[in-house]
């Protein structure tokens, strides 16, 4: 999933939990504990309400995403917002503003530089700066900035409101901690990480407050030794003690909504680092369904990444990562739902699916814009490369007929035409001229009408998603020209049925996509209906990827699966054809 969706989801998340605990006392919290999503009494806020934590956050986020830039004036003013209109909110109601944080954006409604705005007294080191600072780490991330530019852009965003070194020191070391989570790097190995960072450009007085993070290892104190008030230094130990002891995110969020006092903010904080862990397909479902405009969280999560990201239109990729993730799963169905490892090293594989939408790629490239002979190069393209890559997992009569000397269609109803067929719809070409290539590769073998349609269905689904045009015209277009898409996802994901049928295949991948957010989603909702997953996987991903893009670390993990023949034709075809970046 989309780190941005699992690290802003899971802030959010752990703020509305937190919300109704927020000030209780720790020994009676954890003698009845909150384990759902419940409404605020004291405050007046229903159940899945975020606070300040996650509204600064945003207003932060929606300031990049409209200008490309920190920009520390519109944040400022956008604060202002938050404060007097109840923009940024979850049900358009201001509450729980800390103190240091109102006085620093008093100072610059009396005209004092944005930077210059933050307290600097010790006393003013809550933990307001830290609860927001996430947008940092992600923008620092994928932009890989050197630790010169962190630490200034750190300080920065963190001196809009509080300008004191130990909370700059605060946010740093949280945003390095991100930074290594998003690397692939272990909550253990993250933790080494930051305690082996040079902080000397930060008074010795204000790292020694950090010594019990940065000199010993906080998981081996006690809950006694753990203070959860609203001093920096405390959150951000009371937030990593609770990271490094949990199992899992819902333990986490469970932990940190019962730890006392300030349980919003050490909720985000935490929340934020154990969603990059353990994605927003670990967080329980009642959590999600019961938080206040989710889909605004969501989206907006995705317009900051790919304000900042590289996504690649890569379709020949996108098939290609579907295939992989869904190989381990296409016997024994996958038992989690969406929750799983994407690409795993020691069992994901690329199947016949990658292979033949390899050769596809091929023989387009041996046409060379000449399509008066296709048929006959497909078919020599497909023995060949098939034969090279026999035991990739072909089904028995495409299998025979690679290895037969008499390639003729068979009457196949089957979705090997419609994964393979990706390449196709890539092509600069006009709808009806994609169509009639797809059908001349489709006819040399799957020569029955569904195989036509599903393939058809896949070139032209590509073709639309290339050209920006929305899910409800992908939709309207394939119902009206090729077949209904009438079931919804959970009720494929309960069946669970295994169609070889090309349309239903087709149907399966295009409700996986429609029913997604982002390409990742799409691929996880595409394994988790079952069945043939890993053709499904990658005929979604096929599609998903010409409508989102794939984030560039994805594409290059997927990369290594592949041997050198099948990435000097992927090389080849993106430089004839062009890959869109977005």
């Amino acid at each position: 999933m989309s780190k941005f969706v699992d690290s802003i989801i899971g802030h959010a998340i752990g703020d509305a939990m937190g919300v109704p605990t927020e000030f209780c006392i720790r020994e009676k919290l954890l003698q009845h504990p909150v384990k759902e999503m419940i409404s605020s009494d004291k405050v007046g806020q229903p159940a899945g309400a975020w606070s300040d934590d996650t509204s600064m956050e945003i207003c932060t986020i929606e300031s990049f995403i409209e200008y490309g830039n920190f920009n520390y004036s519109d944040i400022m003013h956008k604060w202002i917002e938050w404060i007097n209109e109840g923009k940024y909110t979850a049900n358009g109601d201001t509450f729980d503003v800390g103190r240091t944080c109102l006085s620093a954006i008093r100072q610059f409604t009396n005209g004092i530089e944005p930077v210059e705005c933050g307290l600097k007294d010790e006393m003013s080191n809550g933990n307001g700066s830290l609860m927001r600072i996430l947008p940092v780490a992600l923008y620092s991330y994928s932009k890989k900035l050197p630790d010169d530019e962190i630490i200034k852009l750190t300080n920065e965003v963190s001196s809009l409101t509080h300008g004191h070194n130990i909370s700059k020191l605060g946010c740093y070391i949280y945003v390095k901690f991100v930074i290594a989570l998003l690397q692939g790097k272990t909550k253990e190995d993250a933790y080494s990480f930051i305690q082996g960072l040079d902080y000397s450009m930060y008074d010795e007085d204000s790292i020694k407050k950090y010594d019990r993070l940065l000199k010993a290892n906080i998981k081996d104190l006690s809950i006694d030794e753990i203070s959860s008030k609203g001093y920096v230094v405390d959150t951000l130990e009371c937030s990593l003690w609770i990271l490094m002891n949990a199992k899992n995110y819902k333990e986490v969020i469970i932990s940190s909504t019962n730890i006392g006092n300030d349980t919003d903010t050490i909720g985000a904080i935490a929340g934020s680092m154990a969603g990059i862990i353990y994605g927003i397909n670990s967080i329980p479902k009642s959590w999600l369904d019961k938080l206040l405009r989710k889909d605004y969280l969501i989206d907006l999560a995705l317009k900051f990444e790919k304000k900042i990201s590289y996504l690649k239109k890569d379709v020949i990729l996108g098939t290609i990562i579907g295939d992989i993730a869904g190989s381990r799963f296409e016997i024994n169905d996958c038992k989690t739902g969406k929750d799983f490892e994407l690409l795993h090293d020691s069992y994901g594989r690329f199947t016949d699916d990658s292979v033949m939408t390899l050769a596809t790629a091929e023989a387009l490239l041996r046409c060379n814009n000449d399509f008066s002979d296709l048929k006959n190069i497909a078919i020599n393209t497909y023995v060949e490369i098939g034969r090279k890559y026999s035991t990739c997992g072909f089904g028995g009569s495409f299998y025979n007929w690679i290895q037969s000397e008499d390639h003729k269609p068979y009457g196949s109803y089957g979705n090997g035409s419609a994964m393979r067929i990706g390449p196709v719809g890539v092509l600069n070409k006009d709808i009806e001229q994609i169509k009639n290539i797809a059908d001349i590769f489709t006819n040399i073998s799957h020569n029955h009408e569904d195989s036509i349609k599903g393939a058809e269905a896949v070139c032209v689904a590509i073709h639309m998603a290339l050209n920006n045009k929305t899910k409800e015209d992908i939709k309207n277009t394939i119902e009206s020209k090729y077949f209904k898409i009438d079931d919804s996802r959970e009720e494929l994901m309960s069946k669970k049925e295994f169609h070889i049928n090309c349309v239903e295949t087709v149907k399966q991948s295009l409700i996986a996509f429609l029913d997604s957010y982002d390409f990742e989603d799409a691929i996880r909702n595409a394994i988790a209906m079952g069945g043939d997953s890993d053709t499904i996987g990658a005929i979604t991903g096929s599609i998903a990827s010409a409508y989102y893009g794939i984030p560039d670390d994805l594409c290059s993990q997927a990369l290594k699966f592949l041997d050198d023949y099948l990435i000097n034709i992927y090389n080849r075809f993106n430089e004839k054809v062009g890959v869109v970046n977005v």
